[in-house]
């Protein structure tokens, strides 16, 4: 018969006191990891955590410390090989920070980041219809038929790429109408404007502020469709072209600095620019309506090279709670090789956008054109109101 062994109630209340110390322990250090969610990671470890938001490049969580104390952190996807989503039954740890809601991830499955990730493309739609009749006017000047048409088209292509130093913009604008004065067969179908422009512009970033740049500006205009003497599209009068595609064409080239102190406005300033101009149309040059120099064998030209001196740019964008955008664009130029501050070229390009519903929008266009030595106050100016369509990708 085994003696029995006497044990004082102090040293079973010390054994008593170690035992919950170490289940503390066991269930403190089992805490820290906290939550349904685990992350495996690239050195074979986890994180028992709550994700709380994926990004294009991190996971965002929550997790608790060996205090109980509720922390958010963040870790890159490189680090990370795979997450499951509620691998665990239930929370340890209940945390109103706990029942966010998260887009479910793929498990194993690392989520790539878009290709196009830097690149925004902005299309722009616009059209405005128009039609005139009136008959037996009382106040005389005989009956009135016509009929217009307008078109526009703004495409935008820009990149920029956080924590790198160069990005560029890259516009397309064209601007199309036409119109037709009367209702018969004999009314000919003439053009009111046939314009396409781009501007190229690409800049490398200075300094820790990054608000200065040196860029390069790359601008081109350009007619598109065949014109006929008398703005008409078929040979009404038997004189032959006076435009069609690439004639003419110009292209201006400005090296230079660019100011940026916000994201809404830039200011560029080119003490050096030059000119490509030209026309690709045989039958449109031999006439001598966009240059007159003539070569050695005494025919007109079809291409200029041409100094142009110094431009300066004004650039703004802005976008107010998705139902104003305005898009303004302004330069003025200098040709100080020939006749130092007695000339200039003014143009202008503003667009302005009002939200009616959806992606569908007002649009007023205007342009502003001038040259400074002969009509510095008398500016060339057109406009346009669009109903118009714009989405961005």
């Amino acid at each position: 018969m085994e003696k029995a062994v006497w044990i004082s109630p102090r040293i079973l209340k010390i054994r008593k006191m170690k035992l919950i110390t170490f289940v503390l322990i066991i269930f403190l250090w089992q805490k820290s990891y906290a939550q349904k969610d685990i992350i495996y990671k690239n050195d074979s470890t986890q994180i028992r955590c709550k994700i709380l938001k994926v990004t294009a490049t991190n996971y965002q969580y929550a997790y608790t410390d060996d205090a109980l104390k509720v922390l958010k952190t963040s870790i890159l996807k490189t680090l990370v090989d795979s997450v499951k989503q509620n691998f665990y039954d239930s929370n340890i740890v209940q945390h109103k920070i706990f029942a966010t809601t998260v887009k479910p991830i793929t498990a194993n499955v690392v989520v790539a980041e878009p290709a196009s990730k830097n690149w925004l493309f902005t299309v722009g739609i616009g059209v405005n219809l128009g039609n005139v009749l009136e008959f037996n006017n009382p106040s005389g000047g005989g009956d009135k038929k016509s009929l217009s048409g307008t078109v526009a088209l703004d495409v935008g292509i820009n990149y920029a790429k956080q924590n790198t130093r160069f990005s560029c913009t890259n516009e397309l604008h064209y601007l199309f109408g036409l119109q037709k004065s009367g209702l018969t067969s004999a009314a000919h179908i003439q053009r009111i404007s046939d314009e396409l422009t781009t501007l190229h512009d690409l800049s490398i970033q200075t300094g820790k502020t990054k608000k200065w740049n040196f860029n390069l500006i790359a601008k081109s205009t350009l007619s598109f469709f065949t014109i006929y003497d008398g703005e008409y599209f078929k040979d009404i009068n038997s004189l032959g072209k006076i435009q069609a595609f690439l004639s003419p064409y110009d292209v201006t080239i400005s090296p230079g600095i660019k100011y940026q102190p916000d994201k809404y406005f830039r200011i560029s300033i080119s003490p050096y620019s030059f000119k490509l101009y030209g026309v690709q149309s045989n039958q449109i040059s031999s006439k001598g309506l966009f240059i007159t120099d003539l070569n050695s064998n005494g025919n007109y030209k079809k291409f200029l090279y041409k100094r142009l001196g110094a431009e300066v740019n004004f650039w703004y964008d802005r976008q107010v709670k998705q139902w104003l955008t305005m898009q303004y664009r302004l330069s003025f130029s200098s040709d100080y090789f020939e006749k130092f501050g007695k000339n200039g070229l003014m143009d202008g390009l503003f667009i302005t956008k009002i939200k009616i519903v959806k992606a569908i929008y007002l649009t007023h266009r205007a342009t502003v054109k001038s040259n400074l030595a002969v009509n510095f106050l008398k500016p060339y100016f057109n406009q346009n109101i669009l109903l118009s369509y714009s989405k961005n990708f």
